[in-house]
């Protein structure tokens, strides 16, 4: 019997305990890009935090210049990916929160995404919660301001589903849950190629979004319940008794 399921983490970041005010950067996280775009703004640590340990501060950009992090390349030519932080902001109606991931040169450079180069994009756009096809998709969720928040972000192309603990995310579909709940189960998405890289960034405001425990997993496994492991650990020591008469 399953008891449920453990995931695969290809990349993680929690801020540790670094003190409040540092800068964040490539050289004190696991991020390989990190920039501060001409529109003003920062990325450094709070602490403490909204959550546990320090956390990361990042927005104020007041143009269509980012500010962000994340990594360029070498996650993996991923066809699952599963995505998620913790997150809050004081003024959500202020720009834009963008989570990207895929492959391509505007990971690792000063754009803002290609679509051509996502696998999967999601965004909160003056608080509302988008996902990308072609184009924007308005998930019908809003954010609220002060308010603490997980994001899950499922993108399945393996063909086959993929079965993520709470839910299964379809082949070719994405699935967004926020604290806990599905706002968002088998859409379409922009999946135009694997996932090795992803971005956090925020553009179009002054608003700062606090982030943490950011995690990403590309598989997972069923976790047999306690009782199968006891049986079978029985059943093979039966077959070493009968082996050894």
């Amino acid at each position: 019997m399953v008891a449920g399921t453990s995931a695969d983490t290809i990349f993680l970041e929690d801020f540790g305990n670094l003190a409040d005010g540092t800068n964040i950067t490539t050289s004190n996280t696991n991020f390989d890009y990190r920039r501060i775009g001409g529109g003003g703004g920062a990325i450094v640590a709070e602490n403490p935090s909204s959550f546990s340990g320090a956390s990361m501060s990042l927005g104020g950009s007041n143009t269509g210049s980012l500010n962000g992090v994340g990594v360029a390349s070498g996650l993996g030519n991923n066809n699952f990916l599963g995505f998620s932080f913790d997150f809050r902001t004081a003024d959500a109606s202020l720009g834009d929160l963008v989570i990207t991931s895929g492959t391509g040169n505007t990971f690792g450079n000063n754009s803002q995404f290609s679509t051509s180069e996502l696998f999967f994009g999601v965004q909160f756009d003056a608080g509302n919660l988008e996902y990308r096809t072609s184009g924007w998709n308005n998930a019908g969720f809003t954010i609220a301001d002060d308010t603490d928040y997980k994001i899950e972000i499922y993108g399945n192309n393996t063909g086959g589903d993929v079965d993520y603990g709470s839910g299964t995310v379809a082949d070719g579909k994405l699935d967004i849950l926020i604290n806990g709940s599905a706002v968002v189960e088998g859409a379409n998405f922009s999946n135009n190629v694997s996932a090795d890289a992803f971005r956090i960034y925020q553009i179009n405001g002054r608003q700062e979004y606090e982030i943490d425990n950011i995690k990403l997993v590309n598989q997972f496994s069923s976790v047999p319940e306690p009782g199968a492991l006891m049986t079978f650990g029985l059943l093979m020591g039966l077959v070493g008794v009968r082996r050894r008469r």
